[in-house]
């Protein structure tokens, strides 16, 4: 990500620049840069490249690069409105606004300089390809900031425009038992608006049309602010190991869900 950052950083405006900063800083953390590894892993070993995967909502398209680099066809898909803003950025969604889309324009465009990606923006409801396009379907860290009454609305369309038998990836989606996130609403800090349970995910996916074939529990201790976690990951990350196959995973931070495409019969496919 330094090649993409160092491209940036003295071409955008301060606005721009503060809101890129949050978003590469997250890859200055150990831990999340691990969990990524250990996702995309997890990816490679279920549905290994090449294949065409749809990132949905890919933000300023750090994953899409990453998934690039391994080897997948990758289209980016953004909404032109983040409607988590408010509740997740605690009264800071305005200054957030004005940067975020010219902000998002600038990434893509050194990315596309790199990889071969393509990025859109949509309108958050109609998902703008055509039926069974894509291989895989890959949401990194976005379920979360869709309000839940509009999540059926969305899986539905997703379910659209993957083929058949195609597979639906969602990582690092929050739990609804989690203690970190128990622990920043309590101190009224940076928290996710919405968060899930298994019970809950599994029983919309089934409803859609998607049987999960692989799900997991993943980070039981905290992974942020980095200047702390860093120096203490090489201790963590086993201890983190450890406790996820204990009874504490019921506490854990983020749910792994992967679901496979179970094509509708003729007679059900306009119901």
């Amino acid at each position: 990500m330094d090649d993409v950052w160092d491209e940036l950083k003295d071409s955008v405006s301060l606005d721009e620049l503060d809101f890129l900063k949050k978003c590469f800083r997250a890859y200055s953390s150990k831990a999340h840069v691990n969990n990524v590894m250990h996702d995309l892993g997890i990816l490679k070993r279920i549905s290994p490249p090449p294949q065409r995967i749809l990132d949905f909502g890919c933000g300023i398209g750090l994953q899409s690069l990453l998934l690039a680099r391994i080897g997948y066809d990758v289209y980016g898909l953004e909404t032109v409105e983040d409607k988590s803003l408010d509740d997740f950025l605690k009264g800071r969604a305005e200054s957030h606004k004005k940067s975020r889309e010219e902000s998002m324009e600038n990434v893509w465009r050194v990315i596309r300089n790199k990889k071969k990606i393509q990025f859109k923006f949509y309108d958050g409801t109609k998902i703008p390809f055509s039926n069974e396009f894509f291989d895989i379907v890959f949401a990194y860290a976005v379920v979360e900031h869709i309000p839940p009454v509009e999540v059926p609305h969305i899986v539905k369309e997703l379910y659209k425009v993957v083929k058949p038998n195609g597979l639906f990836y969602i990582f690092q989606l929050p739990q609804r038992t989690s203690y970190t996130e128990f622990i920043a609403r309590t101190l009224g800090i940076e928290s996710h608006p919405y968060l899930w349970d298994i019970q809950t995910i599994t029983k919309l996916l089934s409803e859609t049309g998607f049987h999960v074939i692989f799900s997991e529990k993943v980070d039981i201790l905290i992974n942020h602010p980095y200047k702390i976690v860093n120096p203490l990951f090489c201790i963590l990350k086993p201890l983190n190991k450890l406790l996820i196959h204990t009874p504490l995973s019921y506490f854990a931070h983020h749910l792994t869900v992967v679901s496979q495409k179970i094509a509708l019969r003729e007679d059900t496919k306009n119901l």
